[in-house]
């Protein structure tokens, strides 16, 4: 699977995803990060994730697909650099390695975003939904909880 092999030629380790849990991805009060501007943007996350879902499972992809990575590669700058910001404004210590992990996981989406596009590939769009269903738990659960107690 795409999704894997990118996960570990970048150095990812997202959350273990089934896709029997393809209802279950829905943001709670659970995966706060204590910023009410982030958390809104993690949940605008969700939805993407859930339209890209949706939009494999209908047999109108072709044109729902391309419309929300667009969306979705944009808002993932986006909401990095937000990120990034509030971490600097509070002298999160471990700016650096979030940065990074930011990097590389833009770099994954688009990589992966590229290969849908150019081939016009929808079972890599599984791949994609996959992994960043695994990458948004894992990132918000362990890699963004680490900054809550410095807010």
């Amino acid at each position: 699977m795409l999704a894997k092999q990118l996960s570990t030629m970048h150095g990812i380790s997202p959350r273990p995803f089934e896709w029997s849990d393809m209802d279950d991805l829905v943001w709670n009060d659970s995966l706060s990060v204590g910023d009410q501007t982030l958390d809104g943007h993690h949940k605008r996350l969700f939805s993407l994730c859930s339209e890209l879902e949706r939009g494999i499972s209908l047999d109108t992809a072709a044109a729902v697909i391309p419309g929300v990575l667009k969306e979705l590669q944009h808002y993932i700058s986006y909401h990095f650099s937000e990120e990034e910001s509030l971490m600097e404004k509070i002298n999160f210590p471990f700016l650096d390695d979030h940065r990074d992990s930011h990097r590389v996981i833009a770099q994954c989406v688009d990589d992966m975003s590229a290969n849908i596009s150019i081939n016009s590939d929808y079972l890599a769009a599984g791949d994609l939904a996959e992994f960043l269903r695994g990458w948004l738990l894992h990132h918000i659960e362990i890699e963004d909880f680490a900054y809550r107690r410095f807010l």
